[in-house]
Order: structure tokens, then C-alpha cells, then sequence
């Protein structure tokens, strides 16, 4: 992890016992607290935006993604909405 990335803090407040089980992980793995803690925490948001960027339809879904997109002569506001929003890649740390 580049400590270019350090611009930014953040905290947290944790049991006694949480902290311990982080500090052993960490050091399990070769990591500080905060390494461990962010490289997770990273991890796992990756994982959340991928999840969230994924399209899943029944058969039934697809045929009508399919008819509704070869019956659309124009963009409806909801596509011209959808095609305004940022790309992922924009997310990526």
C-alpha cells in the first residue's frame, strides 16, 4: 500500500477484545492494525461495488430486456438517467 494514499483519516471506536482479535489477525498476516484494517475494509468495499455493478435476470428478464431494447427507437429518460451516472472504474482506490 503506497503512503501516498495517507491524505485522508479516519477513526473508529471497538471493544477491547474486538481490537485484540484485529491486532492478532494483523500481525498473523504481517501487517500493522491499520494496514490490516484498511486492506480489509478495501477489500470488502471492492467486493460490495462489483456486487452492486452486477445485473442478474431470470430467462423471463432477459427476453424482456431483450424485446424492450430491440423496441426502442429513442433513448427513454430512465436509459438517458442510467447512462448519466459515473463510471466505476472512478470508485477504483
Amino acid at each position: 500500500m503506497s503512503t501516498t494514499l495517507r491524505q485522508a483519516r479516519m477513526e473508529l471506536r471497538t471493544s477491547e477484545s474486538m481490537k485484540e482479535l484485529l491486532v492478532k489477525a494483523a500481525s498473523l498476516d504481517g501487517m500493522d492494525l491499520t494496514a490490516f484494517v484498511l486492506v480489509s475494509a478495501i477489500e470488502k468495499a471492492r467486493q460490495v461495488v462489483r456486487d452492486h455493478a452486477n445485473i442478474n435476470l431470470s430467462n423471463q428478464g432477459q427476453l424482456n430486456l431483450v424485446q424492450a431494447l430491440r423496441n426502442t427507437d429513442q433513448p427513454t429518460p430512465a436509459m438517458k438517467e442510467l447512462m448519466a451516472l459515473p463510471a466505476l472504474e472512478k470508485f477504483d482506490a
